[in-house]
């Protein structure tokens, strides 16, 4: 008697890691408005076309901010305090300010940027001759 040979797993019988389909599709309860096709199988791993559904509302009010959000991004503003008009700058404090400033923060639930740009426009408002100085630092950079 002979013997049958055994049969081997090649690398066209395997699938690589995550693409590999089940054959039949899920079977849906029968009068609820699902087909029954060949028991769902599917030799081929397509799946049938499944209805366009709308999106939901949140998705659509996403995408509705998104384009007013690149309109108002493509409006150009000159302002201070613009994002194209502003500058950064490190400011190091002793550990008692920096709690302090922290504080602050949270007991009047604002940024400490807030925070420290409202105590700097309070300073140079108290300042008026930099006004004239201002002025004349402007009028240097545009004649550059």
């Amino acid at each position: 008697m002979n013997a049958k040979p055994l049969a081997s797993l090649t690398s066209g019988l395997l699938a690589r890691k995550g693409t590999a389909k089940p054959a039949m599709r899920p079977q849906g309860f029968a009068g609820f408005g699902h087909r029954q096709e060949d028991l769902g199988w599917n030799d081929m791993g397509f799946d049938a076309p499944q209805p366009v559904a709308e999106p939901p509302v949140v998705v659509r009010q996403q995408e509705d901010l998104a384009v007013r959000l690149a309109n108002v991004e493509a409006t150009p503003r000159a302002a201070p305090g613009t994002a194209r008009d502003k500058a950064a700058f490190t400011l190091r404090l002793d550990g008692d300010r920096h709690l302090r400033l922290r504080l602050a923060s949270a007991v009047r639930h604002r940024s400490s940027q807030q925070l420290v740009t409202e105590a700097l426009d309070a300073l140079l408002a108290g300042m008026p001759e930099l006004d004239e100085l201002v002025a004349q630092a402007k009028s240097r950079s545009k004649g550059n």
